[in-house]
């Protein structure tokens, strides 16, 4: 099935355009950073349109995936 992936912060300077993807069926939000080259902890949230979901959403044929990294600041 093929999702658009978009990145934001520091994981953004790879694909702050975004990028499709093909992926296999049953494919959860937790599986996109292996097949991007990242590793899993450097991704801290999942977004699905407006909606924050968890590394074990199941994804769908045209998702729009959007990846943040941990945040800090104070």
């Amino acid at each position: 099935m093929k999702i658009k992936v978009i990145c934001f912060g520091h994981l953004g300077v790879y694909l702050s355009e975004g990028i499709f993807l093909e992926i296999p069926e049953g494919s959860s939000a937790g599986d996109l950073p292996a097949c991007l080259g990242f590793e899993p902890e450097k991704v801290a949230m999942y977004f699905i349109g407006e909606a924050r979901v968890e590394f074990d959403h199941p994804l769908t044929e045209g998702d729009v995936v959007k990846m943040f990294p941990p945040i800090t600041g104070g």
